[in-house]
Protein backbone atom coordinates (compact mmCIF):
# COMPACT_ATOMS: atom_id res chain seq x y z
CA UNK A 1 0.00 0.00 0.00
CA UNK A 2 1.36 3.42 -0.91
CA UNK A 3 2.40 5.54 2.05
CA UNK A 4 0.38 8.71 2.26
CA UNK A 5 0.54 11.73 4.54
CA UNK A 6 -2.81 12.96 5.78
CA UNK A 7 -4.50 14.54 8.78
CA UNK A 8 -7.41 13.00 10.65
CA UNK A 9 -10.40 15.16 11.54
CA UNK A 10 -10.41 13.73 15.05
CA UNK A 11 -6.66 13.72 15.64
CA UNK A 12 -4.88 17.06 16.02
CA UNK A 13 -1.51 15.33 16.03
CA UNK A 14 0.46 15.03 12.82
CA UNK A 15 0.04 11.52 11.40
CA UNK A 16 1.47 10.29 8.10
CA UNK A 17 -0.76 7.22 8.56
CA UNK A 18 -0.07 4.35 6.14
CA UNK A 19 -3.01 2.28 7.43
CA UNK A 20 -6.73 2.91 7.81
CA UNK A 21 -8.42 2.18 11.17
CA UNK A 22 -10.73 -0.80 11.40
CA UNK A 23 -14.48 -0.10 11.04
CA UNK A 24 -15.91 1.56 14.12
CA UNK A 25 -12.50 2.43 15.55
CA UNK A 26 -12.00 5.92 16.95
CA UNK A 27 -8.64 7.71 16.98
CA UNK A 28 -9.79 9.71 20.01
CA UNK A 29 -9.94 6.52 22.07
CA UNK A 30 -6.46 5.20 21.31
CA UNK A 31 -4.76 3.45 24.22
CA UNK A 32 -1.96 5.53 25.81
CA UNK A 33 1.68 4.61 25.56
CA UNK A 34 2.34 1.98 28.26
CA UNK A 35 3.68 3.27 31.55
CA UNK A 36 7.28 2.38 32.28
CA UNK A 37 6.77 2.06 36.03
CA UNK A 38 5.60 -1.54 35.74
CA UNK A 39 8.23 -2.73 33.28
CA UNK A 40 11.48 -1.49 34.81
CA UNK A 41 12.87 -4.03 37.23
CA UNK A 42 15.59 -2.64 39.45
CA UNK A 43 17.44 -5.47 41.22
CA UNK A 44 17.55 -5.36 44.99
CA UNK A 45 21.05 -4.78 46.43
CA UNK A 46 22.38 -7.69 48.52
CA UNK A 47 22.04 -7.02 52.25
CA UNK A 48 23.58 -8.97 55.10
CA UNK A 49 21.22 -10.18 57.81
CA UNK A 50 23.04 -8.21 60.49
CA UNK A 51 22.64 -4.89 58.67
CA UNK A 52 20.10 -2.46 60.10
CA UNK A 53 17.35 -0.84 58.02
CA UNK A 54 19.04 2.55 58.23
CA UNK A 55 22.32 1.06 57.02
CA UNK A 56 20.51 -0.72 54.17
CA UNK A 57 19.05 2.58 52.98
CA UNK A 58 22.46 4.23 53.16
CA UNK A 59 24.01 1.44 51.08
CA UNK A 60 21.27 1.61 48.44
CA UNK A 61 21.45 5.37 47.94
CA UNK A 62 25.18 6.09 48.19
CA UNK A 63 26.93 8.65 46.02
CA UNK A 64 29.86 7.62 43.81
CA UNK A 65 33.17 8.41 45.46
CA UNK A 66 35.05 9.91 43.90
CA UNK A 67 32.46 11.22 41.45
CA UNK A 68 33.48 10.82 37.78
CA UNK A 69 34.78 13.93 36.08
CA UNK A 70 32.68 15.40 33.30
CA UNK A 71 34.14 15.28 29.83
CA UNK A 72 36.01 18.38 28.75
CA UNK A 73 37.55 18.84 25.30
CA UNK A 74 40.35 20.85 26.86
CA UNK A 75 43.47 19.15 28.30
CA UNK A 76 44.32 19.85 31.90
CA UNK A 77 46.95 22.42 32.80
CA UNK A 78 49.07 19.67 34.40
CA UNK A 79 49.19 17.62 31.19
CA UNK A 80 50.48 20.66 29.30
CA UNK A 81 53.04 21.56 32.02
CA UNK A 82 51.24 24.87 32.48
CA UNK A 83 50.81 26.83 35.66
CA UNK A 84 47.27 27.72 36.77
CA UNK A 85 46.08 31.17 35.84
CA UNK A 86 46.22 33.69 38.71
CA UNK A 87 42.43 33.91 38.85
CA UNK A 88 41.82 30.15 38.56
CA UNK A 89 40.82 29.95 42.22
CA UNK A 90 37.80 32.13 41.40
CA UNK A 91 36.43 29.87 38.65
CA UNK A 92 32.92 28.51 39.39
CA UNK A 93 32.62 24.96 40.75
CA UNK A 94 32.06 22.51 37.92
CA UNK A 95 29.38 19.91 38.53
CA UNK A 96 30.14 16.25 37.99
CA UNK A 97 27.90 13.71 36.30
CA UNK A 98 27.43 10.05 37.21
CA UNK A 99 29.55 7.71 35.12
CA UNK A 100 26.45 5.87 33.86
CA UNK A 101 25.31 9.10 32.18
CA UNK A 102 28.64 10.58 31.14
CA UNK A 103 29.37 11.32 27.49
CA UNK A 104 32.54 9.60 26.28
CA UNK A 105 33.10 10.74 22.68
CA UNK A 106 36.08 8.43 22.15
CA UNK A 107 34.52 5.32 23.62
CA UNK A 108 31.22 3.41 23.88
CA UNK A 109 28.44 4.70 26.16
CA UNK A 110 28.26 3.23 29.66
CA UNK A 111 24.60 2.30 29.12
CA UNK A 112 23.52 0.82 25.79
CA UNK A 113 20.08 2.14 24.93
CA UNK A 114 18.28 2.78 21.66
CA UNK A 115 15.87 5.63 22.38
CA UNK A 116 13.37 4.26 19.84
CA UNK A 117 12.93 1.08 21.89
CA UNK A 118 10.84 0.63 25.06
CA UNK A 119 12.67 1.63 28.22
CA UNK A 120 12.41 -1.85 29.71
CA UNK A 121 15.05 -2.98 27.20
CA UNK A 122 17.68 -1.69 29.66
CA UNK A 123 16.39 -4.02 32.42
CA UNK A 124 19.39 -6.32 32.03
CA UNK A 125 21.72 -3.38 32.73
CA UNK A 126 19.94 -2.04 35.81
CA UNK A 127 21.89 -2.02 39.07
CA UNK A 128 21.37 -0.20 42.40
CA UNK A 129 23.71 2.52 41.04
CA UNK A 130 20.79 3.74 38.88
CA UNK A 131 19.28 5.10 42.12
CA UNK A 132 22.34 7.27 42.78
CA UNK A 133 22.26 10.99 42.19
CA UNK A 134 22.64 11.83 38.50
CA UNK A 135 24.69 14.94 39.31
CA UNK A 136 27.09 15.80 42.10
CA UNK A 137 26.31 17.91 43.99
CA UNK A 138 22.77 16.43 43.92
CA UNK A 139 20.16 18.49 42.07
CA UNK A 140 16.40 18.76 42.81
CA UNK A 141 15.65 19.14 39.08
CA UNK A 142 17.44 19.00 35.73
CA UNK A 143 16.83 20.30 32.24
CA UNK A 144 18.14 18.22 29.34
CA UNK A 145 18.53 19.80 25.89
CA UNK A 146 19.18 18.13 22.56
CA UNK A 147 20.26 20.03 19.45
CA UNK A 148 18.03 17.86 17.23
CA UNK A 149 14.77 18.84 18.94
CA UNK A 150 13.39 22.14 20.20
CA UNK A 151 11.68 20.80 23.32
CA UNK A 152 13.59 20.88 26.64
CA UNK A 153 13.29 17.74 28.75
CA UNK A 154 12.46 18.38 32.41
CA UNK A 155 13.68 15.83 34.94
CA UNK A 156 12.24 15.63 38.46
CA UNK A 157 12.90 13.19 41.33
CA UNK A 158 10.64 10.16 41.48
CA UNK A 159 11.76 9.14 44.97
CA UNK A 160 11.47 10.98 48.33
CA UNK A 161 15.24 11.50 48.34
CA UNK A 162 14.67 14.93 46.79
CA UNK A 163 17.41 14.60 44.16
CA UNK A 164 17.33 13.51 40.52
CA UNK A 165 18.66 9.97 40.09
CA UNK A 166 20.26 8.29 37.09
CA UNK A 167 17.06 6.32 36.50
CA UNK A 168 15.01 9.54 36.63
CA UNK A 169 17.03 10.87 33.67
CA UNK A 170 16.36 7.79 31.52
CA UNK A 171 12.69 7.80 32.53
CA UNK A 172 12.16 11.47 31.72
CA UNK A 173 13.99 11.26 28.39
CA UNK A 174 11.88 8.27 27.37
CA UNK A 175 8.60 9.88 28.47
CA UNK A 176 9.32 13.24 26.84
CA UNK A 177 10.30 11.73 23.50
CA UNK A 178 7.03 9.77 23.42
CA UNK A 179 4.88 12.91 23.44
CA UNK A 180 2.86 13.45 20.26
CA UNK A 181 3.77 16.21 17.83
CA UNK A 182 1.05 18.68 16.89
CA UNK A 183 0.50 19.62 13.28
CA UNK A 184 1.62 23.19 13.98
CA UNK A 185 4.87 21.85 15.46
CA UNK A 186 5.43 19.58 12.48
CA UNK A 187 5.00 22.52 10.11
CA UNK A 188 7.90 24.37 11.79
CA UNK A 189 10.35 21.92 10.18
CA UNK A 190 12.63 24.03 7.98
CA UNK A 191 12.56 22.06 4.72
CA UNK A 192 11.02 19.24 2.73
CA UNK A 193 14.12 17.15 3.42
CA UNK A 194 13.67 17.63 7.16
CA UNK A 195 10.01 16.62 6.94
CA UNK A 196 10.93 13.59 4.84
CA UNK A 197 13.49 12.51 7.44
CA UNK A 198 10.90 12.78 10.23
CA UNK A 199 8.32 10.86 8.19
CA UNK A 200 10.83 8.10 7.48
CA UNK A 201 11.68 7.84 11.18
CA UNK A 202 7.95 7.60 11.96
CA UNK A 203 7.38 4.76 9.48
CA UNK A 204 10.50 2.93 10.69
CA UNK A 205 9.38 3.20 14.33
CA UNK A 206 5.92 1.84 13.53
CA UNK A 207 7.48 -1.05 11.61
CA UNK A 208 9.27 -2.14 14.80
CA UNK A 209 5.89 -3.13 16.30
CA UNK A 210 5.52 -6.82 15.44
CA UNK A 211 1.79 -7.24 16.08
CA UNK A 212 -0.28 -5.92 13.16
CA UNK A 213 -3.12 -4.50 15.25
CA UNK A 214 -0.73 -2.83 17.70
CA UNK A 215 1.20 -1.45 14.73
CA UNK A 216 -1.98 0.16 13.37
CA UNK A 217 -2.75 1.68 16.76
CA UNK A 218 0.78 3.05 17.07
CA UNK A 219 0.55 4.55 13.57
CA UNK A 220 -2.72 6.30 14.44
CA UNK A 221 -1.04 7.99 17.40
CA UNK A 222 0.95 10.01 14.89
CA UNK A 223 4.44 11.45 14.84
CA UNK A 224 6.20 11.71 18.18
CA UNK A 225 9.14 13.77 19.33
CA UNK A 226 11.41 10.74 19.02
CA UNK A 227 10.85 10.93 15.24
CA UNK A 228 12.39 14.41 15.15
CA UNK A 229 15.72 12.75 15.92
CA UNK A 230 15.50 11.40 12.34
CA UNK A 231 17.05 8.06 13.18
CA UNK A 232 19.72 9.36 15.59
CA UNK A 233 18.43 7.28 18.48
CA UNK A 234 21.58 5.82 20.04
CA UNK A 235 22.01 7.23 23.58
CA UNK A 236 25.57 8.52 24.00
CA UNK A 237 25.26 10.27 27.36
CA UNK A 238 25.01 13.78 28.75
CA UNK A 239 27.64 16.51 28.50
CA UNK A 240 27.93 19.86 30.18
CA UNK A 241 26.84 21.51 32.28
CA UNK A 242 25.59 24.14 29.87
CA UNK A 243 24.31 26.51 32.55
CA UNK A 244 24.80 26.17 36.27
CA UNK A 245 24.65 22.55 37.41
CA UNK A 246 21.14 21.80 36.21
CA UNK A 247 21.26 22.12 32.39
CA UNK A 248 22.89 19.34 30.36
CA UNK A 249 23.04 18.26 26.72
CA UNK A 250 21.76 14.91 25.43
CA UNK A 251 24.12 13.42 22.85
CA UNK A 252 22.76 10.97 20.28
CA UNK A 253 24.00 9.28 17.12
Amino acid sequence: MTKQVRFSNTNIMYSPIPWSPSPGASTSALPPTPSIAAVLQLPEPPVEETTSSAAQTEQSYHFPSPAPIVYSPWPSAASLCMSPRPNSMHLPYRAQIHSLLSFTPFGPPNVYYNLSHPLHTINSQLTPSFLNSAIFPPQPALTVLCRHISWPISVSPSQPTGFVSVLDVFTSVYTSLRLAVLRTEYETLPSDDARRSVDNAYFARCTLVADEEERKIEALKGVKRIDFLAGKTCFLGLSGPLEGAHVWELNVA
